[in-house]
């Protein structure tokens, strides 16, 4: 499978994304991210994770409530996510997504929640592996398309 040029540009902006977020975030990369708050992760078709927050200091999106692409990794204890196009501070998340410091849920449920078009994570200890399906399958997109064009590039 040969992504279209188009494609191949656009898929190598996921490739240098997943390798920065493996590498986490510079401090200059968290001084210029736009802060999102009351944020929860929120499920997009069948397997793409996006957050959902109020959204500040983002440098093309005037309105509040967002939607981010595609979530790549997100450390919590670190304050970060990062999405295919840009790093994120993470303020406090939307009541009810974690466990209070004694380890109980506070007061919204997760079924309070509901945004038309996006399926609610109800546990959120699932996000990991969601995020690591997500690598998985870039990366293997990415191997086949150079594949591709190598075997392309060799038959002349």
């Amino acid at each position: 499978m040969k992504l279209s040029p188009e494609l191949r540009l656009s898929f190598d902006g996921l490739v240098l994304a997943i390798a920065a977020a493996e590498m986490g975030p510079s401090p200059a990369d968290l001084a210029e991210a736009p802060v999102i708050d009351l944020w929860r992760p929120l499920m997009f078709g069948p397997r793409t994770v996006v957050l959902w927050g109020l959204v500040s200091g983002h440098p093309e999106i005037s309105r509040d409530y967002t939607t981010t692409s595609a979530l790549i990794a997100l450390d919590r204890e670190r304050g970060w996510a990062r999405t295919w196009n840009r790093w994120y501070r993470l303020a406090a998340p939307l009541p009810g997504l974690f466990p209070d410091a004694s380890g109980n849920p506070t007061s919204l449920r997760f079924t309070d929640f509901e945004l038309p078009g996006f399926e609610v994570i109800e546990d959120p200890d699932r996000l990991p592996e969601l995020l690591a399906d997500y690598i998985a399958r870039a990366r293997a997109v990415d191997a086949r398309d150079r594949a591709a064009r190598q075997v392309a590039e060799a038959a002349g």
